[in-house]
């Protein structure tokens, strides 16, 4: 395997690299991240919530827990599931799936008391995407 990886020539590219390791073999090269296989190919609620967005024309993914029960019954059947699954899996920017799809936005809708994330689509306007998907005016949405 160290062989294997020394012929990547990760050392004198140009560009930069990312080797993932999926073994439980120790191996005699520095590691930058060691991570479990949940957190490698993490919960697939989120890819399916993007899912039913591309089907829905949405733009936007909201990701206050009253908002994804509202949402989307079926991935998260109460508030309480849903404050769970996003205090385990915060959305981040450097998420492979999150920085493909969109941008990650602060937002606050008027029945919200506290700032939300949201997940916008490259290119969308931030205001225009939320409104459709909360189902409020866009002059009600606060983006920071």
């Amino acid at each position: 395997m160290v062989q294997a990886i020394d012929r990547l020539r990760l050392i004198h590219s140009e560009r930069q690299k990312t080797v993932c390791i999926l073994c439980n073999i120790p191996l005699d090269i520095p590691v930058d991240g060691l991570v479990t296989w949940r957190q490698l190919i993490g919960d697939n609620r989120l890819a399916q919530a993007l899912e039913t967005c591309e089907e829905k024309g949405w733009n936007a993914l909201p990701f206050a827990a009253s908002e994804l029960t509202r949402l989307f019954p079926a991935l998260w059947e109460t508030r309480k599931a849903a404050e769970h699954w996003t205090a385990k899996n915060p959305p981040e920017a450097n998420r492979n799936i999150i920085r493909v799809w969109g941008v990650l936005n602060a937002y606050r809708a008027p029945r919200q008391t506290r700032w939300s994330k949201a997940l916008v689509r490259h290119g969308a306007e931030a205001h225009v995407a939320l409104a459709k998907v909360l189902g409020v005016p866009t002059e009600d949405i606060r983006i920071r």
